[in-house]
């Protein structure tokens, strides 16, 4: 069987896990799912993902209950382990101690996210899809920005010091700040650059006035500008980025009257995984273009 027609069959399974990762699936169930045999399912599963089924599925309901823990502090740890799937406060602590190295209530309080991004380091097949693709003009945007350096993995460490600010600051209080969007600028891919030398701002359009802080945040502005703006529908996951844009520079534009400039791609994240499924995250890829100029 081709490696490209398994990898769309195992979507299919991660499709399923993430649209309702509390559910309890049997091997049997996801094997039929991805149409390959149970006994051949979960070693083809972790050759590809890089974890069995049962570590994405465990690694699917933690991160939920990772951002529950930490941004709706009203939940009892005893009910976001209850929805989470598991069966006992003591089932879900064990399995957040193993993954985490902290417990609920230590993560709760102090999260250790630099370490946190590192457990999701797997690779979600690309699901087979149609993109929506559109060139739009974009405003210009006063934002205040955050960036981060290093490891991309870690970068919700950067991600919660911006939004700790804005509702310390009282830009937004703890309710409104759990589906704001934000934009995400990279400058530079981060499966094809060094650790070290990855850089990425991290902005939230809104104008306002930054005091001199020790924390890295400043205001900025975005520049006004064409784009060709892919509408992406799914985890927030690199490969499938990856795969979105080689589909628009490759496929998409040279048969447009565009064409792709050096300036970095916006990566406009509609709407929040504290919210919606994975499976239902919106995020706009905009990819700075201009018109050809014909000789």
């Amino acid at each position: 069987m081709k490696k490209n027609v398994i990898e769309k069959r195992l979507s299919l399974v991660c499709y399923l896990i993430d649209s309702k990762p509390n559910e309890k699936y049997s091997l049997q169930e996801l094997s039929d799912v991805a149409r390959i045999s149970k006994y051949h399912f979960q070693r083809v599963f972790k050759s590809m993902v890089g974890v069995t089924p049962h570590r994405y599925i465990l690694l699917s309901r933690l991160r939920r209950a990772s951002f529950e823990l930490v941004y709706f502090k009203e939940l009892k740890i005893i009910d976001i382990a209850l929805s989470a799937g598991f069966e006992s406060p003591e089932a879900f602590t064990r399995a957040f101690v193993r993954l985490f190295d902290q417990t609920p209530t230590e993560f709760r309080k102090k999260p250790q996210w630099s370490s946190w991004g590192h457990r999701f380091n797997i690779r979600v097949p690309v699901r087979e899809k149609k993109y929506e693709i559109k060139v739009e003009e974009y405003p210009s945007r006063e934002c205040v920005m955050i960036t981060h350096k290093g490891d991309y993995l870690e970068g919700m460490k950067t991600f919660d010091t911006l939004v700790s600010w804005l509702v310390e600051n009282n830009f937004y209080s703890e309710t409104s700040i759990k589906s704001i969007p934000f934009i995400t600028i990279p400058y530079a891919n981060p499966l094809e650059s060094d650790r070290s030398d990855y850089r990425c701002d991290i902005a939230i359009a809104i104008n306002c006035k930054v005091l001199p802080n020790d924390l890295g945040i400043f205001s900025g502005t975005i520049s006004r500008g064409d784009f060709a703006v892919v509408t992406y529908v799914g985890q927030r996951e690199v490969y499938g980025f990856v795969h979105a844009i080689t589909n628009v520079l490759t496929e998409w534009l040279p048969k447009t009257q565009w064409e792709p400039l050096s300036a970095p791609i916006l990566f406009e994240h509609i709407n929040s995984p504290l919210v919606v499924p994975e499976t239902d995250l919106i995020t706009k890829i905009c990819i700075p273009v201009c018109r050809t100029i014909n000789p």
